[in-house]
């Protein structure tokens, strides 16, 4: 509460206590608004939302100072976060019947600290009228808010009295805030020490003693009042009180403040800007939210300097259950635009349209472009299904190829030379075999059973139709847009143009589209210290740092990542229990190992893991899973792939072909194990199989120790054998079946959090950081100097072999050149690449590797 010592000021002739404007009913601990960087910068670091403010104030003449102008001020300050920019007017008088005009510019900003403490600095230049000299002012912030409905601060303004007339006092305070009922009321009380006895200054330092409160009895509107008091010797002296009111319309809000002291002197403050994000005090009944999605949401945001800044996938899945339980939301339009989802994700999707239904907000799916299989199940679910004119329905069905490449090594002269365990792990089976095995064939059969049962089912459910008729659909198809609308595929066709009116034909009357992302989100500067941390395992495991990819690799995680992201989640006293989504086709198994080693970690400090499973958490995907406290999986995520293989390819023959002589010198009876010239002999695959047995059987005793579960039991439903999420259910490896904000839910259960309260979910980026606004930056190129490419490698059929030596950033470089169709196949010759593969799909470019 800054204008009552300008009055206070006034009425005893002292000068101005400060350099900045006032902020009515405003305290040292619980302002958040857009003036809190003339309050007490370090609060900034509590509220990421952007704000700006414009504060008018007017102060009556007083005849203790000479001159009969009172004093005005003006200000304006824009802040983002932890950093604010403010610039103000004080128009004084100057002693001599007439006015000064000083202009104040300031820049504050805040770092927020673990525990929820927070520190902050504010600089402030000021430009005094006339002959007054300038000055640089700054002042120091201390928060505390170690609970949603407590905190504690100090500050202190005007360090070091730089003003050379004396006219910005320095002031040092200290403040408690309070919330009993949440968000309706908070209460600040502050003590301050003014510090009016300066050389050259009359006058004598003052304490003062003041409360604000600040109610809110409805959205959109907010009740403000404060009084203050000065203590000295004599007692308690009452100054004066003030009272204001906030109106927020669409986020913009309207302040009226006025301030009374015993003498009459009044104050006026308005303020104008945006405090509240979102609030209104009217609020639009007919409010439909749309969503366009023509690429999937990437899990994880992207920095750097081609980045894309967008909404994550938790983000698109958090609006839209926000807006299930939004009273003023009707219901929402959903369009669909090639958007390629996964299977899982395509699920998740849908019972979020599922939840909006059950909640009788009807949903309207517009299909455009090309729609597939995924976006007719995801649309099957809304209550209407628009598609338009000229699009085809691509309903056809699941169509998987199995392509085996060993004819052609054995006409170009390489060797595939490969061990596994067991069976059902296929993945060296596109080298080693002409044709898929019978275990491979069975497993394949199987899965696609499983996907294709699902597609029918919901598709089935959704348009209330038998499941003979919508496999029917998918024998007949691909189809045409009326085609379609006959046979009750969709309800009608319309143009984009078109839709608006679809919408109130859906609803019975008029509604008012907005677009659900571009929608405020206002997060709470009190934030409940009890988080749930979100840890992301994506693409291939590998060791090392997390890659997000570039133009021709996909997003890979590094062990080094994940596990500096698990150990800042097991020390944050904050956070209380992890969600782990892994969508992940496996990769390294000593990466794999490490990701495990971190989530037992984390539970051993009595924080509960829970993995989310996504398209695909299968062999390491699952690995790094299964020590976990909980698994959920959609019906269609392909996991398990408990098995382990390694191997290389051996191009003796065919440099000989090419009149290619390699001599090796060796020295140790396996000294060329890995050699990309030689095969193996009996002695050497020996001792490979017992390698990789070794490591198999590590596998199962993960999964036994985190299933609970005999050897016996791990046995028959491992051997390299992929499962769907609803056959993993059945056997064991997984536990229930929903998507990521389901595996939230139950992660929030076993921490003891209740339902009630209200839970922070925060990203944990791979440099261990809380900010859910940073990842590893956008890689948009190799390294500056990699080798010659022909020392690297030598072209077979379409694809490339690397040469032995060849490090991590040479293989990236290697498959920047490749088609996505082509195979980067990697003698393990060198300790860049990890000899024991869990990754069913290990040779695909597509997957980083």
């Amino acid at each position: 509460m800054t204008s009552l010592p300008f009055l206070a000021a006034l009425a005893h002739g002292q000068p101005f206590p400060t350099h900045h404007p006032p902020v009515p009913s405003a305290g040292i601990a619980s302002e958040n608004g857009p003036g809190t960087l003339w309050v007490n910068p370090a609060n900034l670091a509590y509220d990421p939302d952007f704000r700006y403010g414009l504060f008018m104030t007017q102060l009556p003449a007083n005849e203790a100072i000479a001159g009969s102008l009172g004093p005005t001020s003006v200000g304006a300050t824009v802040g983002l976060g932890g950093a604010s920019l403010g610039l103000s007017n004080l128009l004084r008088p100057d002693g001599a019947g007439g006015a000064a005009s000083d202009w104040t510019f300031g820049y504050a900003t805040s770092i927020a600290l673990p525990e929820r403490i927070a520190v902050g600095l504010a600089l402030n230049w000021t430009f005094a009228d006339g002959d007054d000299p300038n000055y640089l002012a700054y002042d120091a912030g201390l928060s505390w808010r170690p609970l949603p409905w407590f905190g504690i601060s100090g500050v202190a303004q005007n360090v070091g009295s730089p003003d050379p007339l004396g006219l910005a006092v320095p002031k040092s305070g200290a403040g408690v805030a309070l919330r009993p009922f949440g968000r309706a009321a908070v209460l600040g009380v502050d003590y301050a020490h003014y510090f009016y006895a300066q050389p050259g200054v009359s006058g004598a330092d003052e304490d003062h003693l003041s409360a604000v409160l600040r109610l809110r009895p409805f959205e959109g509107l907010y009740l403000r009042a404060d009084t203050e008091a000065l203590v000295d010797l004599d007692g308690i002296t009452p100054l004066g009180v003030g009272v204001g009111l906030e109106v927020y319309l669409d986020g913009i809000g309207v302040m009226v403040h006025g301030g009374h002291d015993l003498v009459d002197v009044i104050s006026e403050t308005v303020m104008i800007g945006s405090d509240e994000p979102g609030e209104s005090l009217i609020r639009d009944g007919h409010r439909v939210p749309t969503l366009e999605l023509d690429q999937a949401p990437p899990y994880q945001r992207r920095t750097g300097l081609f980045a894309e800044s967008g909404p994550t996938w938790l983000d698109v899945l958090e609006r839209l259950r926000r807006s299930e339980d939004d009273d003023e939301v009707r219901g929402i339009a959903i369009e669909l635009d090639g958007v390629g989802l996964s299977s899982a994700r395509a699920r998740e999707l849908r019972e979020r349209i599922l939840a909006f239904e059950q909640a009788g907000k009807p949903v309207l799916v517009y299909l455009t472009g090309a729609p597939g299989n995924l976006d007719v199940y995801v649309a099957s679910a809304a209550s209407k299904v628009v598609l338009h004119p000229a699009a085809d329905v691509d309903l056809t069905g699941i169509s998987l190829e199995l392509q085996h490449l060993r004819g052609l090594l054995d006409k170009v002269g390489v060797q595939p030379q490969y061990v596994k365990r067991a069976e059902y792990k296929s993945a060296p089976e596109s080298f080693t075999e002409t044709e898929p095995t019978p275990a491979n064939l069975e497993m394949t059969n199987a899965l696609v059973d499983d996907l294709f049962a699902e597609l029918v089912r919901g598709i089935a459910q959704g348009r209330n139709v038998d499941e003979t008729e919508v496999r029917g659909w998918i024998d007949a198809g691909p189809h045409d847009a009326d085609h379609a609308l006959e046979i009750g595929l969709v309800d009608e066709l319309a143009y984009p143009d078109e839709v608006e009116r679809q919408l109130a034909e859906l609803h019975g009357e008029q509604v008012h589209p907005e677009d659900l992302l571009e929608q405020p989100q206002p997060h709470s500067p009190w934030e409940d210290p009890q988080q749930i941390a979100i840890v992301y395992v994506e693409g291939g495991i590998v060791s090392g740092r997390s890659s997000p990819g570039g133009l021709f690799s996909g997003r890979t995680t590094g062990s080094d990542s994940v596990v500096k992201a698990l150990a800042r989640a097991r020390q944050d006293h904050q956070i209380r229990a992890v969600v782990l989504r892994v969508d992940s086709p496996g990769g390294s198994s000593f990466a794999s190992d490490e990701i495990w080693r971190a989530v037992e970690r984390v539970q051993e400090k009595g924080k509960p893991v829970v993995v989310s499973m996504g398209g695909v958490a299968a062999s390491g995907g699952y690995y790094v899973s299964a020590g976990a406290d909980a698994i959920w999986a959609e019906p269609n995520t392909i996991t398990g792939s408990i098995g382990v293989f390694s191997g290389k390819f051996a191009t003796r023959e065919l440099q000989e072909r090419l009149g290619v002589n390699t001599v090796s010198v060796t020295r140790g009876r396996n000294a060329d194990l890995f050699s990309g010239t030689r095969p193996w002999d009996d002695v050497q695959r020996a001792k490979m199989q017992s390698l990789v047995d070794h490591t198999y059987e590590q596998f199962k005793s993960r999964v036994a120790d985190g299933r609970h579960l005999t050897p016996e039991e791990v046995e028959r439903v491992a051997r390299g054998r992929v499962w769907s999420g609803e056959d993993a259910k059945e056997v064991k490896l997984v536990d229930e079946l929903g998507g990521m904000q389901d595996a939230i839910a139950d992660a929030r259960k076993r921490a003891g959090i209740p339902a009630r309260r209200k839970v922070g979910l925060v990203e944990v980026t791979g440099s261990g950081d809380l900010l859910a606004s940073l990842a590893p930056a956008l890689q948009t190129s190799v390294d500056d100097g990699p080798r010659p490419f022909r020392d690297l490698v030598r072209s077979v059929a379409r694809g490339v072999v690397a040469s032995p030596d060849a490090s991590q950033e040479d293989l990236r470089a290697l498959a920047s050149l490749l088609g996505p169709t082509d195979v980067l196949w990697l003698p393990m010759t060198h300790p860049e690449v990890d000899v024991w593969a869990l990754d069913p799909v290990l040779m695909q470019v597509e997957d980083g590797e």
